[in-house]
């Protein structure tokens, strides 16, 4: 990495390890963007780019901007890289550009597309009346693992057709995966680099076995249909490696940002009970809860890039190889694009237009957006109406899982009261 004189510094406070960061990533960048609006970080080896309009130029600016940080630095144990070559990380989707990942997108999107989801959403609905059946009338919970990543994970196990055996490993992926991508710059200490590696190694391998037994189907399932599509030329559009690579950020970015944001939207909602009326009397606007909650507090607060020229970013150099982080949720919280932005607010401009960058823009916006969307704000819904009163546990103790990049939430301990506990409509659920 380049070393510089005088390159700017954060301020003295900032620390994306702290509890401040972890309870509320925007409000880490309020001073960076108006001292140091690209910086350098030196705990990480980064640069951190905080405005708005600096974002929105790098994100749309592919070929200056590359993602292969994403994928292509990430140091994988000699051990497995006969399984799971450096090449090969290089190709998660986020870590590809053009015209490679315009081909693979093209093939993944078959399983998100707007049909698709819609027709999976009593499915969401009914999912969710399940769960909550199992502790409605207890008046507490941990929401987080019983109802937030249970709902997502069985989506996910019904968008690809996965059976009740692979669950255990697809929810112990989508954690690992996680681990993997920050280890590019958060690296592991033993002993979990060597059991995060070997079953993140294992999944690997069941999926790829997963793709190649559904080659010659007619499956409408998402792996199906990755591993049935052809190119031009009539051969599989997609080798069985990068479909399993493709399943495993499913995993990981299906399951646990959308659970996420959820746990995210009630700990707004129980600031802003307002709000939260709001919502349980008029449906309609759980669709903007989760939007607000999203723009708010970004499930992954970055995105990362790697300069492939030497280029400028408001004034600052960045040389050749060095890589950027892009607070998302920094540009989702600038006061010179966002009124008031650090307010919670269910009836802000825009919010119907997706206006923010919670799932980035671009070439490489979130390709299960459709999805989050529909689950979080049918998860929202059908919480509030079975458990009225749903609210989190004030000054309860922080549970994440440290990632600067991706900071996991891991429990949130809620309470409702009993009574008032509903039971679902009478439609089968």
């Amino acid at each position: 990495m380049t070393q510089l004189a005088g390159r700017p510094a954060p301020p003295s406070e900032f620390d994306l390890f702290s509890d401040a960061y972890l309870r509320d990533p925007a409000s880490a960048f309020v001073r960076a963007r108006k001292e140091a609006p690209v910086f350098w970080n030196e705990a990480l080896g980064t640069w951190v780019v905080t405005r708005r309009a600096d974002i929105d130029a790098v994100l749309m600016d592919w070929e200056t901007w590359s993602c292969e940080a994403n994928g292509g630095r990430l140091p994988v144990p000699d051990e497995y890289a006969d399984v799971v070559p450096p090449e090969l990380m290089a190709e998660i989707m986020i870590g590809m550009d053009p015209p490679k990942h315009t081909a693979a997108r093209k093939v993944a999107q078959r399983g998100f597309l707007k049909p698709v989801i819609e027709a999976l959403a009593p499915e969401i609905e009914a999912r969710a009346h399940r769960i909550l059946d199992g502790f409605a009338h207890l008046g507490a919970a941990e929401l987080m693992e019983t109802y937030c990543l249970e709902l997502t994970t069985q989506t996910l196990m019904a968008l690809l057709g996965l059976s009740a055996e692979d669950e255990p490993m697809m929810r112990q992926l989508r954690d690992d995966h996680f681990r993997v991508l920050a280890s590019g710059r958060e690296p592991m200490p033993e002993p979990e680099r060597s059991e995060v590696w070997a079953r993140y190694v294992a999944a690997q391998l069941r999926l790829r076995q997963l793709a190649q037994e559904r080659r010659d189907g007619d499956g409408g399932d998402i792996i199906s249909l990755m591993a049935m599509a052809k190119n031009r030329e009539g051969n599989d559009a997609l080798s069985v490696e990068r479909i399993a690579m493709h399943l495993t950020e499913f995993a990981a970015a299906g399951t646990d940002t959308t659970a996420q944001a959820m746990a995210n939207a009630i700990l707004f909602l129980s600031d802003a009970p307002e709000q939260r009326a709001e919502a349980q009397a008029d449906p309609t606007l759980w669709a903007r809860v989760f939007e607000e909650t999203v723009r708010r507090r970004p499930s992954a607060p970055f995105a990362s890039r790697v300069a492939t020229h030497d280029a400028e970013i408001a004034g600052v150099t960045i040389p050749e190889g060095d890589i950027v982080w892009l607070a998302l949720a920094s540009a989702n919280t600038d006061s010179a694009a966002v009124v008031d932005p650090m307010r919670f607010d269910i009836h802000r401009d825009g919010l119907d237009d997706h206006d923010h960058y919670a799932f980035t823009k671009g070439r490489h916006t979130c390709l299960g957006a459709p999805l989050g969307r529909t689950q979080g704000a049918i998860g929202l819904r059908v919480a509030y109406e079975r458990l009225p009163g749903l609210r989190a546990v004030p000054d309860q103790k922080q549970d994440f899982l440290p990632l600067a990049m991706l900071p996991i939430r891991r429990s949130l301990q809620v309470t409702w009261t009993p009574s008032d506990a509903k039971a679902p409509e009478s439609k089968e659920h």
